[in-house]
């Protein structure tokens, strides 16, 4: 029984590791997205912007990062993103040139790539239930991150800046989290080596804890590695042309989409659009943690994972068709096609990585799973290019055809200020 109870506190410390550390990250990565209007508030530049600059170092980073997962140890990986992170906001915060501001976002790119690639790969070394926590960790960081952004700026009357400034505190939790999971790790190994006879000479902490994790988790070959990569195909497909709809949807879209008969300005309008999203993609990614939770044995994912992405598809030609002829009457029908893309991407986020490399080697499945974050990039990097020509082509389009051209779109001309934005001064 005490065996059991030590054994479940491990299994639990590896957890609720791997989910803290998809908490911190996707409150900084959706702070910095739904931070994109004020971050380019006063300037015509485009949203998808932001998107490019977010993306396209981390789409350069998951091209030869998965090759070297299995060689950076997750104390490396966990300073290296909190670092990014740190630098990240500090620029965005306290510059004031729209371009310098975007050199942040690009570092701010490094951060969430090293973290992601590095510990969503790692989650297959510690554990199936790990890969839940992670996913379920992005849901809950992301509603989080944006909750703490709107409810900040659009209720408390705090500045943009001082809101992104403030989650610096979270920085030092990356190494935190990083000590305890390889504390627990090394107690995990030290219980289970084959003790020796006295007189014979033990190898050293350092070599030994590398000695017990090549014989746990033997290194993959380069030919297995590529064999790992073409065999993820089937699952890459479908990724990439969901987070493709999904993110220029997000980025290009609903930011044409604002209403005159609420009681929020246009600015806001792409605020509770994000808290929305990620709101529901906080069911679709932790929905297997849950199921799991109360019966282990259940099976939560598929691998027909292009059917979450035709869903994603539909929603995009929908709300493409409804910024163009505006025969949307009311933000809540746009509100709802928000929550079920929010949903559908989680689920699809979710299935994807638990099934690739399923029943694989634990190397192997580190390694399938880094490599789809390519997958998970291109069809980011894909749609935030093409977003910088939609979203333009729908706001031209709108103001021709509608009398009152603030609302199409989201974004301050003037930028962000408590009279305008904050709803208790307004009301």
């Amino acid at each position: 029984m005490a065996g059991k109870a030590k054994q479940s506190s491990k299994s639990f410390i590896g957890t609720g590791g791997f989910l803290g550390f998809a908490v911190v990250t996707y409150v900084f990565y959706t702070s910095t997205i739904i931070a994109a209007q004020d971050i380019l508030a006063a300037t015509s530049i485009p949203t998808s912007s932001i998107v490019t600059c977010l993306i396209l170092p981390y789409v350069v980073l998951s091209m030869f990062f998965p090759f070297l997962v299995d060689k950076t140890s997750l104390m490396m990986k966990a300073c290296m993103a909190g670092l990014f992170w740190g630098i990240a906001i500090i620029v965005v915060s306290l510059t004031k040139r729209p371009s310098v501001r975007l050199v942040g976002v690009v570092v701010a790119s490094l951060g969430m790539g090293t973290a992601e690639i590095g510990f969503l790969s790692a989650t297959s070394l510690h554990g199936d239930l790990t890969i839940h926590s992670f996913t379920c960790g992005t849901g809950v960081g992301a509603v989080l991150g944006t909750g703490y952004f709107t409810v900040v700026t659009t209720v408390c009357c705090l500045n943009p800046k001082t809101a992104l400034l403030l989650l610096l505190v979270l920085v030092p939790v990356y190494p935190l989290l990083a000590w305890m999971i390889n504390k627990n790790a090394r107690k995990r190994v030290s219980e289970e080596v084959e003790y020796t006879r006295i007189g014979d000479s033990p190898p050293s902490s350092q070599d030994g804890d590398q000695e017990n994790d090549q014989e746990i988790h033997p290194k993959l070959t380069w030919t297995e590695k590529f064999k790992a990569a073409k065999d993820s195909l089937h699952l890459a497909v479908p990724l990439t042309i969901g987070l493709f709809a999904d993110y220029l949807i997000m980025q290009a879209v609903v930011t044409t989409l604002a209403f005159k008969n609420t009681r929020f300005d246009p600015r806001d309008h792409f605020q509770y659009y994000t808290f929305a999203f990620w709101f529901a993609e906080l069911f679709g990614r932790s929905y297997g943690l849950a199921i799991l939770s109360v019966k282990p044995s259940c099976s939560v994912v598929t691998k027909h994972t292009w059917i979450l992405s035709s869903i994603l598809s539909f929603n995009l030609i929908f709300l493409i068709l409804a910024s163009w002829y505006r025969f949307v009457p009311h933000i809540g029908i746009i509100m709802l096609f928000v929550i079920v893309t929010g949903a559908t991407e989680g689920a699809l986020y979710l299935n994807t990585f638990a099934v690739v490399g399923k029943d694989m080697q634990p190397r192997y499945r580190e390694f399938s799973r880094a490599f789809l974050t390519f997958a998970l990039t291109l069809g980011i990097v894909i749609a935030a290019l093409m977003g910088l020509w939609v979203e333009r082509v729908l706001q031209e389009h709108c103001a021709a055809t509608v009398e009152d051209t603030g609302y199409c779109f989201t974004r301050s001309l003037h930028g962000w200020n408590a009279t305008s934005s904050c709803l208790l001064r307004k009301y």
